[in-house]
């Protein structure tokens, strides 16, 4: 009896240490896996290096970027503009209709008679 459980024990030993080594050549595998993608996502925080050249270069790209930005927020505002000044030409000012001759004199508005009755008489209402 003695002999079965030593070959027993050391079938038991064996199949332990198996099973470990394969639990950790896979954990071994993934913690490869996840060190490649971490090692891959770290890469998009190193950019390029910056050198005098690249940087002239990307400011002048800047630049003129910069400028399309400002002239057409400039042709953008001049139609704009443009757009409120035909709108305020067609309004006269207070002045204006006066100078213009658009405007009776108020004496000539006054003939009506004393309270004006005579022209609310000349309203027609319909309904």
């Amino acid at each position: 009896m003695a002999m079965v459980f030593t070959l027993v024990s050391t079938l038991k030993d064996g199949a332990e240490l198996l099973i470990s080594e394969r639990q950790a050549a896979a954990q071994a595998i993934k913690d490869l896996a996840a060190a490649q993608a971490e090692e891959e996502e770290n890469k998009k925080f190193h950019g390029t290096a910056v050198t005098r050249e690249s940087f002239l270069e990307w400011r002048v790209r800047f630049r003129k970027e910069m400028e399309e930005e400002e002239s057409k927020k400039r042709e953008d505002k001049e139609a704009e503009d443009k757009k409120r000044k035909v709108k305020a030409e067609e309004r006269l000012t207070g002045k204006q209709p006066w100078e213009k001759g658009l405007v009776r004199k108020l004496d000539e508005d006054e003939d009506e008679g004393p309270d004006g009755l005579e022209a609310i008489e000349r309203l027609k209402v319909e309904a």
